[in-house]
């Protein structure tokens, strides 16, 4: 979406932000409610197949399930929501004392809500920069955190995704045929090898991109110029601009990144720890439903792994429809029966998706907050996109700041690193205390002013009782 100068309007902080006519929020409005009733309506049919030819004994194991075990499994459901909203809050406090935890809260549950009812999750975070506006963060800030957001999740993702394949290839390449047609079997390896090489190639891209100026160069007019030729790309110059763009906004936050270590590996862990929970909760459901479960907790986990690595590139609302069919077949050796594989796949839907749509729905019709009035026309990616540029400048500048400061210290670091290794149990230091205290003790050494014997407290109070 371009954006002209009549669809801008000035913040406070200075910085351009879009704004809409009525007409188009009502449109906005009405696309939402359409992909939410898509999902319902989606949600009801695999429910109806589901249940079809097993209903007795599907509602019979979800009856028969242990409660704790599901109440636990709805409370790991929360806490990745809470994880979410705490990862927001450490990053915008760098920006701001005045940020709390709640709000954090609040935007991730939005942020939640717009993903679960836009295709490929492509709402969310261009929701969550208003939303951040209007909580008192310049949009150039929320711009950051979000990119920011993006990068370490990503990063994470494509870490796990790698572990997964490493630790467990036999499983892997064991996995049920989506779908059986005679002499043809589409198996779930290649939606899984695909999905991974779309996040993986998105990250290394990004980061290529970033540090090798050969490689932005030749991306943004050789491989545009090419795509052209292929009539792939109608726009050659508008594409090389939002590349350009890109680029360069990944290339800022990486540095912002690269400029507080310490916050990045925080959130780096605390990323692996809601992406853990996540995939830990079809054992768990296991467990509730009292399966014959053939495998261990651990493959439960790359097996979750394996499934997000489908599910992402569906281009659908939630990927609804997909991501229960695609949870059925990579499971159903775990759990063992049909018919607890179904109420298995009910149960993690439930948690996982439905809940956070729920809450995250309450969330953005009752938060104060949430973006209601000012909302873009497309909330999509490339409407972020046109955000980051708008904010580029700004962000840029804050970004170098931080940069140079953080050099100057780490310069400080590694100079007292270097005095340390050499002298790494302080035997010259010791000796050179010895002959400074040497030279003092020899007579005729200068005293300086700062050397000299200074009263204390009690003998300052004596002179005192003596001039009495």
């Amino acid at each position: 979406m371009e954006l002209n100068e009549k669809d801008i309007v000035v913040t406070s902080g200075g910085v351009e932000v879009p704004n809409e006519p009525a007409p188009k929020q009502k449109k906005h409005r009405k696309r939402h409610l359409l992909n939410i009733v898509i999902v319902l309506l989606i949600a009801a049919l695999v429910i109806f197949f589901s249940l079809k030819n097993d209903f007795n004994a599907v509602i019979t194991s979800i009856a028969s399930a242990n409660v704790s075990y599901l109440v636990i499994t709805f409370m790991m459901a929360i806490a990745i929501f809470l994880i979410d909203g705490l990862i927001l809050y450490i990053l915008a406090r760098l920006y701001t004392t005045r940020y709390s935890i709640g709000q954090g809260m609040a935007n991730g549950m939005i942020g939640v809500f717009y993903n679960d009812v836009t295709p490929s999750s492509s709402g969310g975070q261009f929701m969550q920069a208003y939303t951040f506006k209007k909580q008192g963060i310049e949009l150039s800030s929320a711009a950051s955190i979000l990119v920011m957001h993006f990068l370490i999740y990503q990063t994470v993702l494509v870490l796990y995704g790698i572990v997964a394949l490493i630790a467990k290839l036999p499983l892997f390449l064991g996995l049920n045929p989506v779908a059986d047609f005679g002499a043809f079997k589409l198996t779930l390896i290649p939606l899984s090898i695909v999905g991974f090489a779309i996040n993986f190639t998105v990250i290394a891209t990004i980061i290529l991109l970033s540090y090798s100026k050969w490689m932005h160069t030749f991306v943004i007019n050789s491989v545009v110029a090419i795509g052209y030729k292929m009539k792939l790309i109608k726009h050659p110059d508008a594409t090389k601009q939002t590349w350009q763009a890109q680029i360069e906004n990944f290339r800022i936050e990486l540095r912002r990144l690269q400029s507080n270590i310490p916050v990045t590996l925080l959130l780096g862990v605390l990323f692996f720890i809601k992406l853990t929970i996540f995939y830990s909760i079809p054992y768990i459901i296991g467990l509730a439903l009292k399966a014959q479960m053939t495998e261990t907790y651990y493959d439960t986990v790359f097996l979750s792994a394996y499934l997000q690595m489908m599910t992402n590139m569906v281009p659908l609302p939630g990927a609804s429809g997909f991501s229960e069919y695609f949870f059925t077949q990579v499971f159903v050796r775990i759990y063992g029966s049909g018919a607890v594989t179904t109420a298995a796949q009910l149960i993690w839907r439930s948690a996982t998706f439905y809940l956070g749509l729920i809450v995250g729905g309450f969330v953005t019709a009752f938060y104060r907050s949430s973006p209601k009035e000012i909302v873009p026309a497309k909330s999509d990616r490339k409407t972020f996109i046109e955000l980051q540029k708008s904010t580029y400048e700004m962000r840029k500048k804050t970004s170098d700041t931080m940069f140079q400061t953080s050099q100057l210290s780490r310069k400080d670091i590694e100079q007292k690193m270097k005095k340390v290794r050499r002298d790494l149990f302080g035997v010259q230091r010791r000796k050179a205390q010895r002959t400074a205290k040497k030279v003092k003790q020899q007579p005729g050494f200068p005293v300086s002013e700062s050397e000299e014997v200074v009263p204390t407290p009690l003998d300052t109070s004596e002179t005192h009782k003596g001039e009495e």
